[in-house]
């Protein structure tokens, strides 16, 4: 199946950070042999390097066969830098920048999702559910209508038909459940929750464990 530029495009980006994590988990030097020149200013420390490398894991698991795939399409690809949100541990990545509203505080949001472990396992998707977006008010502390912690702070700031890549660690993840009415996105079926509770109850202190949960903001009001 032809891959479109987007895709090649997006590649590149995951080969880069997969370059970037591996490199600046390693204890050497910066090798003066490396066929590009990297601004590695922005790798910080241990957790920088980390999210990169779980960011190229995740980036390469995409295929064109990926009942999530169609959410990808149609748009150019970016090459913007993982952005740290304070001491919460939540870091974004945009893979395509929106030109439509703004996700803000107090904005009812509808979005189309994909859900990952760090190690690029699938959990669930949007479309695996027919395609139904999870709704939420940005901000909301009540009700049916909240997103779990890491997707609240980490959405703000798209624009509508923006995806975004945001790493969430599981202390800002489903630490109220993966019941019905608990904060989302929530899948329909037992085998992702389950998924979902293996991380939260088991791995949760396991250094790098993280959510993987890509965005596309269809709609904010």
């Amino acid at each position: 199946m032809m891959v479109g530029r987007y895709n090649n495009d997006l590649l590149h980006l995951c080969l880069l950070s997969l370059l970037i994590g591996t490199t600046a988990l390693s204890s050497h030097q910066q090798s003066k042999s490396l066929p590009i020149n990297i601004n590695y200013s922005f790798v910080s420390n241990r957790r920088d390097a980390i999210h990169h490398t779980i960011l190229a894991s995740l980036c390469l698991s995409n295929s064109a066969t990926s009942p999530a795939y169609a959410m990808y399409e149609n748009g150019p690809s970016i090459q913007s830098s993982p952005i740290k949100i304070g001491s919460t541990g939540v870091t974004y990545q945009d893979l395509r920048i929106g030109n439509g509203d703004t996700v803000e505080e107090g904005k009812r949001v509808n979005i189309q999702w994909v859900l990952k472990r760090s190690n690029g396992y699938d959990i669930d998707s949007s479309s695996n559910n027919d395609g139904v977006p999870f709704i939420f008010v940005v901000g909301s502390k009540d009700g049916n209508n909240r997103a779990i912690p890491g997707l609240d702070i980490g959405i703000r700031g798209m624009k509508v038909g923006g995806i975004r890549r945001i790493v969430i660690p599981p202390n800002m993840a489903y630490t109220e459940g993966v019941e019905d009415d608990k904060p989302g996105p929530i899948p329909k079926g037992f085998g992702p929750k389950q998924r979902i509770r293996r991380v939260m109850e088991l791995l949760k202190d396991v250094p790098g464990e993280s959510f993987l949960l890509d965005v596309k903001t269809t709609l904010v009001k």
